[in-house]
């Protein structure tokens, strides 16, 4: 009951979310084509005097005087085969709700970088969903730097640490989470970097090369010409993972084996970015249960040896990014009977599998 009092105060304040609109069908929308390569194109919007409300995961409206912008907006949902999809847009949020946030006005121009789903502390997401909307927005050669980057948080060292590695000053972002609800003077926002059918689940196996190019380009350029790094790196994700039933079972052998084969344990929490791409850059060969972290591999060489640890559930998000940055890639697949039809399962290692494998590369 309170909530829908909430709901009605805040309607009456800002209106209810009258209508749906077309971004070609109002003169206060430019619309640019950004063109990344001969398969890749994408739309940038320029909103004059346009708000946008978030709950930064699975709802984000742009809103033209008290109208929903189709195309901009998206409104993901859960299906019960647990794959993520851009619903109606009839279903956002504020179609029914309204914008229960209290409005923050901004002076100048804001680039939403908002993405929903898990990029607001999912290491993967961030990489890939989030951070390849500033070329997009470049590629248009868009004349004025924007005043503000709104992303979707801005709570983990590494979301700080890759905006400063692209010469975006700290003083320019905008926290998610905190600025749920504004409006601008001109409010730029890009389609979403690799989704293009409305099925995230799907779209997730097929990263456009623009990307892994471009992510490269940006973030390599800090590795060490250095010889005396790691060269064969075990992924330690006990006790970092927030997702507990995500974990070997039998961790400590696992570990045993690797180190015998002249393997360091690596947990990557305790690691800079900087100092993440460094380290897969230098790797020959890499080790490690299936999990956000191996996004590092999009900054691997070529021909590395990469194993991955996971349960039957996993599916093959690293196995298509291995071959998209042309490595040398092998899965151990844990086959038993497991409690959960999704990725986060705990798995049993089969250690004489992982041993062949490793013998096999020497």
């Amino acid at each position: 009951m309170l909530k829908l009092i909430r709901y009605f105060i805040f309607k009456l304040l800002y209106g209810k979310i009258e209508k749906i609109i077309k971004p070609q069908s109002n003169n206060k929308i430019s619309l640019k084509k950004a063109h990344l390569s001969k398969f890749n194109v994408y739309k940038v919007y320029r909103i004059s005097k346009g708000r946008v409300y978030s709950d930064t995961v699975n709802n984000t409206a742009y809103i033209l005087d008290n109208s929903l912008i189709k195309d901009a907006s998206y409104q993901y949902k859960l299906k019960k085969n647990l794959q993520i999809v851009n619903g109606n847009i009839i279903d956002n949020f504020v179609i029914k709700n309204g914008t229960p946030k209290f409005l923050k006005k901004i002076n100048g121009t804001v680039f939403s970088m908002l993405s929903g789903g898990a990029a607001k502390n999912n290491y993967w997401h961030w990489i890939f969903d989030v951070l390849p909307k500033i070329e997009i927005l470049q590629k248009i050669n868009y004349k004025n730097k924007p005043d503000y980057y709104l992303l979707p948080s801005l709570k983990k060292n590494y979301q700080i640490e890759t905006l400063l590695s692209l010469k975006i000053p700290k003083k320019k972002l905008l926290d998610g989470e905190k600025f749920k609800h504004i409006k601008c003077d001109n409010l730029l926002t890009v389609d979403h970097p690799y989704v293009f059918n409305n099925n995230p689940s799907k779209s997730i196996i097929n990263i456009p090369i623009w990307i892994i190019k471009w992510l490269k380009k940006k973030y390599e350029k800090n590795k060490s010409s250095k010889s005396n790094h790691l060269k064969k790196i075990y992924i330690d994700r006990e006790g970092d993972s927030i997702l507990e039933n995500r974990r070997i079972i039998n961790n400590n052998e696992v570990k045993n084996l690797l180190k015998h084969n002249g393997f360091r344990i690596v947990s990557l929490s305790n690691h800079s970015f900087k100092e993440q791409v460094k380290m897969f850059n230098n790797a020959k060969l890499i080790v490690g249960l299936h999990g956000a972290g191996f996004a590092n591999l999009v900054f691997s060489n070529p021909h590395t040896k990469v194993i991955e640890l996971s349960s039957k559930y996993s599916g093959n998000i690293f196995h298509y990014l291995a071959k998209r940055c042309q490595l040398d890639y092998h899965k151990i697949i844990d086959m038993r009977s497991q409690p959960f039809k999704h990725q986060d399962n705990p798995i049993m290692v089969d250690l004489e599998k992982l041993k062949k494998l490793i013998i096999s590369f020497k």
